[in-house]
């Protein structure tokens, strides 16, 4: 198990941040999302950047993608 590792990727804008847990397949996979939920969908009460829980076709959460809001 010493090739399992937990990979974080962050844009040039420093807005957007994607962390690939251990059993994510990897970048350029398709499909490999089966269902995307909002912690805002979650917790109500939640205030913070957007961040959606990405799950595998089995239910395993496999990363997180984080968004900060965009001033206008």
């Amino acid at each position: 198990m010493a090739d399992r590792k937990i990979d974080m990727v962050v844009n040039e804008d420093g807005d957007v941040a994607y962390l690939s847990l251990p059993d994510h397949p990897g970048k350029g996979s398709p499909g490999v999302v089966a269902k995307q939920i909002s912690l805002h969908s979650i917790i109500k009460e939640y205030k913070g950047p957007e961040i959606y829980l990405d799950f595998d076709k089995n239910g395993v959460l496999i990363g997180m993608e984080f968004l900060l809001e965009q001033a206008d």
